[in-house]
């Protein structure tokens, strides 16, 4: 592998890295209120919580959407092959991960609208309608994840680029997350599982080889 190539793919790994802590950094501060939650609950998640922790965590999570797009883009390209089939998955891992954030940030606006209004007086029904729309907008984006990853897992395959074992488990995550859609929600056992598995990525392309041979910039492997 060129020097060029493990870079990359040890920037693919850093900005994966970045999106799982930033991710979680912002969530310890992330109103934890869920469709179906007493009351009580909403009230102290949405309107008595502290908005300015409330906005900070928004904004750490919104960095951490723009931090996955890029590295998914970046993964996109590193496993783009010279077949037909290669280059669908390819644009499929891109198209996923544009969708993925585009849902991610309408989640977020939405939530930020609920904790707004519910601090300037909005009826606590509209508040909780408004943040049951992040609510469910998050659970849509796990299915989209599970794409993302089942992408990553066949073009991972379809290349032998990744190692055998990250894509076989890409398969059973990617599965999950589709198949958890209508129970998901912020913590859930699936979604930790996914958070796993793109960390295993990451270790697997921090851990590129630094010398070899490669005989086109399309075979830019990891270790199998």
């Amino acid at each position: 592998m060129t020097d060029a190539a493990r870079r990359l793919w040890v920037t693919a790994g850093w900005l994966i890295v970045g999106y799982v802590v930033l991710t979680f950094a912002g969530a310890a501060f992330a109103p934890d209120s869920t469709i179906g939650d007493t009351k009580s609950h909403v009230t102290s998640a949405l309107v008595t919580s502290s908005m300015t922790k409330v906005f900070a965590s928004g904004y750490v999570e919104f960095i951490a959407g723009m931090v996955f797009l890029v590295a998914c883009l970046l993964i996109g390209r590193l496993l783009r092959g010279g077949g037909d089939l290669d280059g669908w998955l390819s644009s499929t891992i891109s198209a996923s991960a544009i969708v993925f954030t585009a849902v991610e940030v309408a989640a977020g606006a939405a939530g930020a609208a609920a904790v707004y209004n519910g601090h300037h007086g909005a009826p606590l029904a509209i508040v909780t309608t408004v943040d049951d729309i992040r609510n469910v907008a998050f659970s849509l984006s796990g299915g989209v994840a599970g794409l993302l990853t089942l992408a990553i897992a066949a073009a991972g395959r379809s290349t032998s680029l990744l190692p055998r074992w990250l894509s076989y488990t890409g398969y059973v995550v990617g599965t999950i997350m589709i198949a958890a859609v209508p129970a998901a929600k912020a913590g859930a056992p699936q979604v930790l599982l996914w958070f796993a598995w793109l960390v295993a990525f990451a270790v697997a392309a921090l851990r590129a080889p630094r010398r070899g041979i490669v005989s086109a910039p399309t075979t830019l492997a990891v270790n199998a």
